[in-house]
């Protein structure tokens, strides 16, 4: 998409790669070398190969180009992939062409997998959500589940850090905005003797936040993170390669209450808590509500801490068979949560008490090809997972709660791929991967509520690729990719009605997918111009969706995840990269998506749903079939432009961008809630800046959201929020608000050596 042609246009080609060979020739500037855009690698299938081989859509999004977005963090990166879109849960990665993660569930894996230097990451994992030490971050959207497992049904992202050089170099960046953000970071790398080689990064990243707390005058909803990252990397012989990274990292911000602490843009005026009966919601909050919204009230503040922290050990070895690897991970993520669970100061100060502890282990063996253009090309490999999340959670007043819930997955899966030229130019790629689980569940009822509960089970499947490429003429391709990919069972550890049966839980069915897609990659005018174009059609079965809904205004919210039935989500993406001359490239990218449910037959009905059959806490509103997923917009657009002014008699060069993104109307509540509607928009960004002939410094002023068109990251429904007089207008809205949702200014410095 639009951002794999930032990548060939703003990357070196010497930094594709895991290791360079030697420092790029001072002040080489963008395709000067070859008249023309530059050559992406990519690892994401666990080899290295050209972007443009790949007979599927992958988009490479380097660290200029997420800088120049204002992307700091693995949520944000929808605002610069065309791709990327739909809605997310907390702890899920970003969602992929509308699949998004529905279930807030540790025993649920993400529909999108999280891979970073080699290795996937588990659920609720925060260690790869910051990119300020990135080289590249790949997306691959649709079913990559043939090399990257059960958690890959809806698309892969890779994430690429940068390793030792056998040159000295360092790079310091930092950056300063109006809206309160401070992010600095720093990367050094080098030979320590002739065999050794290291590299050390670390970032301090931290962001306020849109809203502000009227009870505290605090800023909330942003960040504040800090991490370090280092290599050690042995070369005794030209064939053997060990890597050792050790890393850490850690958040914290603030929470705000989850009874009436929400940034509420729509209240009806009769509006009235379940917590706070016979009184008026409006009453009690000592804001304006109203459109684009920022005040909350929170009488106590909680707060989000999370840590990782742990090491990879990778060995290589170069024979004339190819490259034989091991990679072995081990790593602990905590996340402690404590949520203010009333925002009124007249109720208690009592927090909701919430933990995720991650303990996760890998080991990975794998066999790749020697890298050329040899007629037959393989990949084959096994890896071993175990991935232990254990989650107290304590809520002392209403409907009061002491639980503790442990989910246990392990994999055992043997995987292959190979690419063979069948004819000349016409090339044949197959792939298969079995996978063995291992799943089990145990949840303690601390306050003998219920009997202890647990479960285990073990589920066999295979998942699978086809694709055929051929090669029209020098640098004009087609393909065709078919693939298949499942997620295994799951235990839903939010179904407390089951689990304290004497039955237990049983696990839900696997979600199964099949992918279709075909397309056209180009590379013109002497690789000044990239157009590449595909279309995908991709159908989920026993599709897992968990809501939220308010049976009636006496009961508490109920949570429930089903197998909803069939999902489609087709359509056609673009990108083309056009490079005018060495210092003036264009960019633009675009996906037009249906993402839509298909079957959802006896649907649940959403607060406030006025529909006979909606009447009691059983009600229901039909087949949901027809309706869109949430956050999946039909259009999607990424465009850019980077142009380089030279000045030779200057001691530097100016350079400006321009980013446009738009994205058009959608929703954001499954069950089709019309609260959740939020229209289309788009969003302009400017920088204009100095850099030094060698590119040594950098200085650049932007700003983003030029036209400070306000909007939306999603709007939600207070289920808790409802109108005794049953009036058929929401009760509750609130908001959420991505990073760019207002124009804000700043500074960025970077210095590299």
């Amino acid at each position: 998409m639009l951002c794999g042609a930032l990548a060939f246009t703003l990357q070196p080609a010497a930094a594709q790669v895991q290791q360079s060979a030697a420092r790029p020739a001072a002040g080489q500037t963008t395709g000067e070398a070859a008249g023309g855009l530059e050559e992406i690698v990519v690892t994401a299938q666990k080899r290295a190969e050209t972007a443009q081989d790949v007979p599927k859509t992958v988009e490479v999004l380097n660290q200029s180009a997420l800088a120049r977005a204002g992307v700091t963090n693995l949520q944000d990166l929808s605002l610069i992939s065309a791709s990327i879109q739909g809605t997310v849960n907390s702890g899920s990665p970003p969602a992929i062409r509308g699949i998004s993660s529905f279930a807030y569930s540790i025993g649920v894996q993400a529909q999108t997998g999280v891979v970073l230097d080699d290795v996937p990451q588990p659920n609720f994992s925060t260690l790869a959500d910051e990119l300020s030490d990135v080289e590249r971050v790949e997306v691959l959207p649709g079913p990559q589940s043939t090399l990257s497992g059960r958690n890959a049904a809806g698309g892969l992202i890779n994430i690429v850090t940068r390793s030792p050089t056998s040159y000295l170099t360092a790079n310091l960046t930092g950056e300063a905005t109006d809206d309160h953000q401070r992010r600095m970071a720093g990367y050094v790398s080098g030979p320590l003797s002739d065999q050794w080689g290291f590299s050390l990064s670390g970032f301090l990243n931290d962001w306020q936040g849109p809203l502000i707390n009227v009870a505290t005058n605090n800023r909330q909803g942003g960040f504040d993170r800090s991490g370090i990252r280092g290599k050690l990397q042995f070369r005794p012989t030209d064939e053997v390669t060990a890597t050792l990274t050790a890393y850490y990292t850690h958040n914290q911000q603030k929470n705000y209450a989850l009874t009436a602490g929400y940034p509420y843009v729509v209240l009806g005026d009769n509006a009235q808590s379940f917590f706070v009966p016979n009184v008026p919601l409006k009453a009690l909050l000592p804001y304006t509500v109203g459109a684009y919204n920022r005040d909350i009230y929170s009488a106590s503040e909680g707060e989000l801490r999370s840590h990782d922290e742990g090491g990879t050990l990778r060995l290589d070895y170069d024979s004339s068979i190819g490259t034989l690897s091991s990679i072995t991970n081990i790593s602990k993520s905590q996340s402690p949560t404590s949520t203010p669970l009333v925002a009124f100061a007249f109720f208690p100060d009592v927090d909701v008490q919430q933990n995720h502890t991650v303990t996760y282990r890998t080991q990975e063996f794998r066999l790749a090809s020697p890298s050329g253009d040899g007629k037959f090309q393989y990949l084959a490999g096994l890896i071993y997972s175990d991935t232990k999340i254990v989650e107290p959670y304590t809520r002392a007043l209403i409907a009061p709660v002491d639980w503790d819930r442990t989910s246990d997955i392990r994999s055992a899966a043997l995987y292959g791929n190979a690419t063979y030229e069948v004819i000349p130019q016409t090339f044949l790629t197959a792939g298969m991967r079995f996978q063995h689980d291992y799943q089990s569940y145990d949840w303690i009822f601390v306050d003998g509520s219920a009997p202890r509960s647990s479960g285990a089970n073990t589920y066999d499947f295979a998942s699978g690729e086809v694709s055929l490429r051929h090669e029209l003429s020098r640098g004009v391709s087609v393909y065709f990719t078919y693939s298949n990919a499942q997620t295994g069972r799951a235990y839903d550890l939010e179904d407390q009605v089951s689990a304290s049966s004497p039955a237990g839980l049983s696990p839900l069915n696997s979600e199964r997918a099949q992918n279709f897609e075909g397309g056209i990659k180009t590379e013109l005018l002497d690789r000044r111009l990239t157009l590449n174009a595909s279309v995908f059609d991709v159908h989920y079965r026993n599709y897992q969706i968990q809501s939220a809904f308010l049976p009636n205004p006496a009961s508490l919210p109920s949570i429930r995840l089903l197998a909803i039935g069939r999902v489609e989500s087709r359509g056609v993406e673009l990108d083309s990269a056009y490079a005018a001359t060495p210092d003036l490239v264009f960019n633009v990218g675009a996906t037009f998506l249906d993402a839509t449910i298909r079957d959802y037959p006896d649907a649940i009905c959403y607060t406030g749903q006025n529909l006979p059959s909606c009447a009691g806490p059983l009600g229901t509103q039909g087949n949901l079939a027809g309706t869109r997923m949430p956050g999946a917009s039909r259009l999607k657009t990424v465009t850019s432009a980077a142009y380089t002014l030279r000045l030779p008699s200057l001691p530097v060069d100016a350079t400006f961008n321009a980013f446009y993104r738009y994205q058009s109307a959608t929703h954001y509540d499954t069950l089709g809630d019309p609260a959740s509607n939020v229209g289309g928009f788009g969003t302009v960004n400017l920088s204009a800046g100095l850099q030094d002939h060698n590119r040594r410094f950098t200085l650049q002023f932007f700003v983003n959201n030029v036209f400070d068109r306000k909007n939306y990251a999603s709007l939600v429904r207070d289920t808790i929020v409802f109108d005794p007089t049953g009036a058929a207008n929401p009760a509750a809205v609130y908001a959420t608000y991505a990073r760019d949702w207002e124009r804000y200014a700043g500074v960025r410095l970077n210095f590299a050596y």
